[in-house]
């Protein structure tokens, strides 16, 4: 008979598809089976896992994903907006306004962002202009010569900036 030792599914394993709604199961050994038989118990040897709903299940797997990785550490501003942006003035004088180095920025894609801690503040863009929990979301660069947009911009910047006096 084949050794099946090799066959033998991690804790890991077993929660990456009990997430996925997978059942796993168990082979028994003839001894555990004989066993079983001559006490006349007859019970599961694994019992199926709970299926759950594929939004519920690749929440969880996604939620272990992340407590699984390690986040790399960077003093880096992470900027999610292309280099040839990161050129205009406007960029320059934000994170000069913030403190922080104009030179010493990052360029990732936005699934990335959890992948970093320690930054010292992101900049992603999106329709409003808002500055909450170490995340600058700005329109588009371009944008922030209209004088509407960049009245915004700045008086973010102060209340942020009047908050950490504080």
């Amino acid at each position: 008979m084949e050794n099946t030792s090799h066959l033998v599914l991690t804790d890991y394993q077993r929660a990456i598809l009990n997430e996925m709604g997978v059942s796993s199961w168990q082979l028994a050994s003839e001894e555990q089976t004989q066993a079983k038989v001559d006490n006349q118990t007859i019970e599961a040897v694994a019992a199926p896992s709970e299926v759950v709903s594929k939004v519920d299940a690749l929440a969880k797997l996604k939620q272990l994903k992340v407590q699984t990785q390690t986040n790399e550490m960077t003093d880096a501003v992470l900027v999610t907006f292309s280099q040839s942006d990161a050129k205009f003035q406007i960029f320059s004088d934000v994170l000069i306004a913030l403190g922080l180095e104009a030179d010493q920025h990052k360029h990732i894609s936005t699934d990335q962002l959890n992948h970093y801690s320690g930054f010292p503040l992101s900049w992603t863009l999106g329709e409003k202009v808002s500055l909450h929990d170490k995340q600058l979301i700005t329109p588009a660069i371009s944008e922030l010569h209209r004088s509407d947009t960049k009245k915004q911009l700045w008086l973010q910047l102060q209340s942020a900036l009047s908050l950490a006096k504080n």
